[in-house]
């Protein structure tokens, strides 16, 4: 078995056929992993509807605990203000090769839009917990909605696993990788 594999490695070598993962696998991959992780937090936000209308029901005044809700509003907001930051710039370490003209492997591309996505989806989150919890709709609900905001327009596209950038000097040939 072992001698069959070192006997297939040069032959797939030898015809161009390069092992692991492909751009058209790898995009497949990030479209079905950034629907699902679209998905999620929608039906959080319905489950967390859910459960504040069963809570008030019956009575005028909210019940939630509005201080606990401050301060998870706090703690949301400090994950988005240096987590979200920081997948970006590690991202931007992964695709340190598109800013001088190579493209990005694929593998690394999955990984580098999925600390982005996984970052935003943590915090958004961690937000609507954070309503379901203290039982109130604001101000947790803010960092969900700019968690959202931000997920959403990095959809995946692959044009920095597929399309290398000449010149970055000219603005009609660059853009930024998603």
């Amino acid at each position: 078995m072992a001698e069959q594999a070192s006997i297939g490695a040069p032959r797939a070598a030898a015809s161009g056929v390069k092992p692991g993962l492909g751009c058209d696998s790898a995009l497949h991959i990030a479209w079905g992993l950034w629907i699902t992780m679209l998905a999620i937090p929608f039906v959080t936000f319905i489950v967390m509807i859910w459960a504040l209308m069963g809570s008030s029901e019956g009575s005028g005044e909210p019940q939630g605990n509005t201080v606990l809700a401050h301060k998870w509003f706090i703690a949301a907001m400090a994950y988005m203000a240096i987590c979200v930051p920081g997948a970006f710039f590690l991202r931007s370490r992964m695709f340190k090769g598109y800013w001088s003209g190579q493209i990005i492997a694929p593998r690394e591309y999955l990984l580098g839009m999925s600390t982005i996505w996984a970052a935003l989806e943590l915090g958004g989150l961690f937000s609507l917990l954070g309503c379901i919890i203290t039982n109130t709709l604001l101000p947790c609900l803010l960092p969900a909605l700019l968690a959202f905001m931000l997920f959403t327009p990095l959809w995946p596209n692959g044009h920095s696993m597929t399309r290398p950038l000449y010149n970055e000097h000219d603005p009609a040939d660059y853009e930024d990788p998603r």
